[in-house]
């Protein structure tokens, strides 16, 4: 089950999807607010958005693969319904109870701004050309990856879409619950990526007993765009070591 970050839907991962579709049942599904799925007006739970999913498709349990914001998602989820993940692979994730650094907020805030005062897809080439999120986006020499994440941004449905406020956290935090966490976990993050999320990858895998790290290298926010057959190499054999419970 792969779980996309913000600004992307499932596209981003039909590299993945494609590899592992071959000895695997793989699903891609677009978080509520994003691709294909309705914008929400009310509270919603990602985590409740899940189960509803995985209850809808009959599947008991699953590996589950999270990006960003999506592996934040997938941390809480495992807290939630242990029983109903088998391994957890984070790229780049963030965990919920880690506060964000106050400029990382504020770009945050002036992007929804922006979306009110000038329209969706102005803001979203001002977000493309903002220095600070230089981090996120594959360097132009990979431009098959740089190609494929701008195309996945600038779909407006991806894009700030609704007050972030409306998206509930499960509580108590996971970052203060890292510990319960009894599944084998891969945490993949880039050389490249900004400090705060290399930090959190850092954190998850120093409280999470189960865990390993890797770091792959000259790569920024998106290793399985920027590198994908490391990346799916990597997860492959992840999961060939583990034998399921």
């Amino acid at each position: 089950m792969f779980i996309h970050g913000n600004f992307n839907d499932h596209r981003i991962w039909e590299e993945q999807m494609r590899m592992f579709s071959a000895h695997n049942f793989v699903i891609g599904y677009d978080l509520r607010g994003y691709g294909y799925s309705d914008t929400p007006r009310t509270f919603f739970s990602n985590v409740e958005d899940l189960k509803l999913l995985l209850d809808a498709l009959r599947l008991p349990k699953v590996n589950l693969v999270g990006s960003s914001m999506g592996g934040s998602v997938a941390i809480d989820f495992t807290l939630t319904y242990p029983d109903r993940v088998h391994r957890l692979i984070l790229a780049a994730p963030s965990v919920s109870g880690r506060n964000y650094p106050a400029s990382m907020l504020w770009q945050g805030i002036k992007q929804h701004f922006q979306v009110k005062l000038n329209g969706s897809e102005k803001a979203i080439e001002t977000f493309i050309t903002n220095p600070f999120w230089r981090y996120y986006f594959p360097a132009s020499k990979k431009e098959n990856a740089w190609l494929k994440t701008i195309d996945n941004v600038r779909n407006t449905s991806n894009f700030c879409r609704f007050p972030p406020n409306l998206s509930r956290v499960s509580k108590p935090y996971a970052a203060n619950r890292l510990e319960e966490i009894r599944q084998s976990v891969l945490i993949i993050i880039g050389e490249l990526d900004h400090l705060f999320n290399r930090e959190t990858a850092e954190i998850l895998h120093t409280e999470i007993k189960n865990s390993t790290k890797i770091v792959i290298q000259d790569c920024g926010h998106l290793p399985f765009i920027e590198e994908p057959e490391t990346f799916s190499s990597n997860l492959a054999e992840f999961l060939r070591m583990e034998t399921y419970d």
